[in-house]
C-alpha cells in the first residue's frame, strides 16, 4: 500500500495529458482544458507531496477546479453525441474525473469519513481516474474504429460499452461500503471491459498497424487480465474464497489496469493519430 500515492500520480502526469491529447480539444471548454493542465498538474502533484492536512487538501483544490471543468467540457460532449454510445463513452469519462478530483481532495485532507478506511479515499479518487476517466475513453475509441469497420458485432459493443458507463458508479459504491453491491458491480465493469477489449483484439487489430498496433494489443490484454482478477476477488472475498488477498490484488490488478491497460492503450491511441 505504500507505493499506492505514486498511482494517482502517474495518473495527473501521464495519463490525463495522453487522453487529452488522444481526444482533442473538442470546443473553447476542451481548448481551456488543455491550457489550464499544466497549473493543475503541478497543483496536484505538490498536494501529493505535501503531508495529508488542510494545506495539502487546499492546493488540490486546482486539481478538483481542473477536473470540474473536465465534467463541463464532458457534459457538453454528451449534448453532441447524437445517440452515438462511443461519443457518450467519451462523454462521460470526463464527467466521471470529477468524482475522481473530489474523493482526491478528500484523500489530501485527511479527513476520516464514517468508519471507512483510511485507503477508502484514495482507492475511490484511483477508480475515477482510470475506470471511470481513463476506460470509457478507450472504450469509445474502439466504438469509433468498429462503427468505421461497419462490423456485425456491434450489437455486442453497445452492451458492453453501456456496462462500462454505469459500472465505475456502481464500482465505487462496493469501494465505499456498500457490500452487498460490491460483487455485482464488479462483474458488470469487468465484463463489459474485458469484452470491449476482446472485441478490441477481433476487429480494431485489423485497422491498425505498427506500433499503434501492438500498444492496443497489449492494451486489450491487459485489460482482459486485469478485469478477471477484479472478478475474482470481487466475487469471492464475500465468500471466503479468494485466492488474492487485497494488497496482492491492489498491486496485479492496479499494475495490469494502469501500466498495461490505460497506458499502453492511450499510447496506442495517440500513435494512431
Amino acid at each position: 500500500m505504500a507505493a499506492l500515492p505514486l498511482v494517482p500520480a502517474f495518473a495527473i502526469l501521464v495519463c490525463v495529458p495522453l487522453a487529452l491529447r488522444a481526444v482533442g480539444p473538442g470546443d473553447s471548454t476542451g481548448r481551456l482544458l488543455i491550457a489550464v493542465y499544466p497549473v493543475a498538474a503541478v497543483a496536484g502533484i505538490l498536494a501529493i507531496v505535501l503531508p495529508s492536512g488542510i494545506p495539502s487538501a487546499a492546493i488540490a483544490l486546482v486539481w478538483l477546479a481542473f477536473t470540474l471543468l473536465a465534467a463541463l467540457h464532458g457534459l457538453s460532449r454528451a449534448v453532441g453525441a447524437r445517440s452515438r454510445i462511443e461519443e457518450l463513452c467519451v462523454a462521460v469519462g470526463f464527467m466521471y474525473l470529477a468524482i475522481g478530483g473530489g474523493r482526491f481532495v478528500l484523500w489530501r485532507s485527511g479527513i476520516a469519513v464514517m468508519d471507512f478506511g483510511e485507503h477508502v479515499p484514495l482507492l475511490t479518487a484511483i477508480h475515477f481516474h482510470y475506470a471511470g476517466f481513463a476506460s470509457p475513453i478507450l472504450v469509445g475509441f474502439v466504438g469509433r474504429e468498429m462503427r468505421a469497420a461497419g462490423t456485425r458485432l456491434w450489437s455486442v459493443y453497445v452492451v458492453a460499452a453501456s456496462l462500462v458507463i454505469v459500472g465505475p458508479a456502481l464500482v465505487a459504491l462496493g469501494i465505499a461500503g456498500v457490500r452487498s453491491i460490491e460483487a455485482p458491480a464488479a462483474a458488470i465493469l469487468a465484463a463489459g471491459t474485458a469484452t470491449v477489449a476482446l472485441l478490441a483484439l477481433a476487429t480494431v487489430q485489423q485497422r491498425v498497424r505498427g506500433l499503434a498496433r501492438g500498444l492496443l494489443a497489449a492494451s486489450s490484454a491487459a485489460a482482459i487480465v486485469a478485469m478477471t482478477l477484479a472478478a475474482l476477488y470481487a466475487v469471492g472475498n464475500p465468500l471466503g474464497i479468494s485466492a488474492i488477498g487485497l494488497e496482492d490484488m491492489v498491486r496485479w490488478h492496479g499494475s495490469f489496469n494502469a501500466l498495461g491497460y490505460v497506458f499502453c492503450g492511450l499510447l496506442g491511441w495517440n500513435v494512431r493519430l
